[in-house]
This record gives C-alpha cells, structure tokens and sequence, in this order.
C-alpha cells in the first residue's frame, strides 16, 4: 500500500508540473520524447530539492531534541508540491545564489 501512495504521489507531482498541457501532445515522435524529457528534468530538481529540505528538516529536528523514529521517515515522500507556486513570477539573481552558503533558511511554523 505504500508504495502505491508513493506512486500516486509522483504522478500527481508530475501531473502539477504538467498543468498547461496535462498529456504530450506534440504529433512528431522526437518533441513527444523532448517534452516528456522536460517533464521528467523538472520532476526529478523537485524531489531532489524537497529531498535535500526534508533532510535538513530532520537534522534540526533532531538537534532540537525531537525523537526521529526510522518508523516515521518510511512515510515521507518528497513528491511535494503545496509549496511550489507554479503561477507565479519569479526573479534569480544568479549573483546571489552563487555566493550562497548552504541552504535557504528553513521557515519555523
């Protein structure tokens, strides 16, 4: 059962992600294969990021002194996506994340 959750969950990150076009919809089979590539990019930076987030999340919660049982780590997926904004506008200053040290700070409840 739980993998199969885990599953729904990447599919529903995938179909998030996918929001203007749900299904590939180019005629020629090479941009059929560049759009799902395209997909699967933007998928995997989003659970490699919420994977590293959730990691620094456990560490300070641990540091905190909470109790972190193996048990409760099993349900974790960082197929996540309540916190992406896919309408917004967004503005890199490259400068800036260049000379980052360590991650973005984690918001406290």
């Amino acid at each position: 059962m739980v993998q199969l959750n885990k599953g729904e969950a990447l599919h529903a990150l995938r179909a998030f992600l996918s929001f203007a076009n749900e299904k590939i919809q180019k005629s020629q089979l090479d941009e059929q294969a560049n759009q799902a590539s395209c997909l699967t990019l933007l998928t995997n930076a989003v659970i490699i990021w919420n994977t590293r987030y959730i990691q620094e999340i456990i560490s300070q919660l641990k540091i905190d002194g909470h109790n972190i049982y193996d048990e409760d780590i099993e349900h974790l997926s960082p197929c996540r996506f309540e916190h992406i904004n896919k309408y917004g506008r967004y503005n890199f200053n490259v400068d800036e994340e260049l000379n980052r040290q360590g991650l973005r700070p984690i918001r406290k409840p």
